[in-house]
C-alpha cells in the first residue's frame, strides 16, 4: 500500500461525504475498491481509522468524515490508516478495533486462541481476534466480552458470587459456556447447566444445556437448528452442519490474515464438516473438491469463492 492509494481512499470519501452519498458516485467509488484488493484494504483501513480518531478525541463518528478536507485531521487520519495497514488489521474486512483490544485485560490476535485461568479457578478461553476484560467484585464476577469470542468455565467460589459475562446485548449468567460477539447481536452456546440470559426491563430467559441462543434488539430466541458446534473452536475445531458457504467463509476468515469472499452465486451452498482452524488454506482447498466452486488468489492473503 502506498500514500497515493490511501490519498485516493480519503479523496473518494470527501467526494461521497460532500455528495452526500450520490448513487453515481457510490458506483463509482466501489469500483474503485473493486479493482485492486490493495484499494479495498486500504478504504477498511480507512474507515477504522476515522473511528479510531473519533474514539481518542471522543468526537461523534460523523465530524472525522465531516472535516476530512482539513490538512491537519487529514494528516492525523492518514497516519493512523497507515498504521492500521501495517500492522495488519484492514485486509478486505476490518479485522478488529485496535483502540478495544489495547485497552482490555486478555486479548488475541489473528489465529490466536488462548487459555487463560483467573486466580479464582475459572477458565477463559478467547477465540481468534476477541478481547475481554475480568472484574471481580463483591457480589459478582464479571467477564465483560469487548469483541469477538469467549468461552468460560467457572471455578469454585468460597464467596459463591456468580459468574457474569456481558456483551453489547445482555448479561449472561452460569458456569460453563460460550459467547460470540456478532454485529448487533450476540450467540450463545450453554455446554452445561443453565445459563440465564439478563436482557435490560426483562425477565431472565433460562437457556438449558446443549442449547443454542441469539440475543439482539428483539430479544432472546432459541436457534433450532444450529449451522455450527459453538464451542469446537476451543479444540481448534470448526464443525458445521448445512452451513452457508458465505457463513463458513466468514468463520474461517476470522482465523486468517487477509480477506476471505464469497460470490453470491456461491453463498447459499450448504456445507457439513470438519475443518481444522489451525490450516485454513487446506480448509479452503477442501471446499474446492467438494462444492461446484474453485478459489480465485490474488495474493496469499487475497481469497475469493466463486463458481467452478
Amino acid at each position: 500500500m502506498t500514500d497515493k492509494v490511501l490519498d485516493q481512499a480519503i479523496d473518494w470519501l470527501v467526494k461521497l461525504e460532500s455528495s452526500q452519498h450520490a448513487p453515481a458516485l457510490c458506483a463509482a467509488c466501489l469500483a474503485w475498491r473493486q479493482a485492486d484488493p490493495q484499494h479495498e484494504a486500504t478504504w477498511q483501513a480507512l474507515q477504522e481509522a476515522q473511528t479510531c480518531f473519533a474514539q481518542a478525541r471522543e468526537l461523534p463518528a460523523g465530524v472525522a468524515v465531516s472535516t476530512l478536507g482539513d490538512p491537519g485531521r487529514r494528516a492525523a487520519v492518514k497516519a493512523l490508516a497507515l498504521g492500521l495497514l501495517g500492522l495488519g488489521v484492514a485486509g478486505g474486512t476490518v479485522q478488529q478495533s485496535p483502540w478495544r483490544v489495547s485497552l482490555a485485560d486478555y486479548s488475541t490476535t489473528t489465529g490466536e486462541r488462548r487459555r487463560f485461568a483467573l486466580a479464582d479457578g475459572t477458565e477463559v478461553r478467547l477465540n481468534s481476534r476477541s478481547a475481554a476484560n475480568v472484574r471481580f467484585g463483591q457480589h459478582e464476577r464479571l467477564v465483560e466480552l469487548r469483541e469477538g469470542q469467549v468461552h468460560v468455565k467457572a471455578g469454585p467460589d468460597p464467596l459463591l458470587r456468580p459468574l457474569c459475562v456481558s456483551s453489547a446485548q445482555a448479561r449472561f449468567l452460569g458456569t460453563d459456556f460460550d459467547l460470540c460477539q456478532e454485529k448487533d447481536r450476540t450467540r450463545l452456546t450453554v455446554d452445561q447447566g443453565t445459563v440465564a440470559i439478563h436482557l435490560p426491563g426483562q425477565a431472565p430467559v433460562p437457556v438449558q444445556a446443549g442449547e443454542q441462543f441469539m440475543v439482539d434488539v428483539a430479544g432472546a430466541r432459541r436457534i433450532e437448528h444450529p449451522t455450527f458446534e459453538g464451542s469446537a473452536w476451543t479444540r481448534g475445531l470448526l464443525i458445521t452442519r448445512q452451513m452457508p458457504l458465505q457463513e463458513l467463509a466468514a468463520q474461517l476468515a476470522r482465523q486468517r490474515s487477509g480477506w476471505v469472499g464469497c460470490d453470491p452465486a456461491v453463498a447459499g451452498l450448504q456445507v457439513s464438516g470438519v475443518f481444522q482452524l489451525d490450516d485454513t488454506d487446506n480448509a479452503l482447498r477442501t471446499l474446492a473438491h467438494t462444492l461446484p466452486v474453485r478459489l480465485m488468489w490474488r495474493t496469499s492473503l487475497w481469497v475469493r469463492i466463486v463458481p467452478a
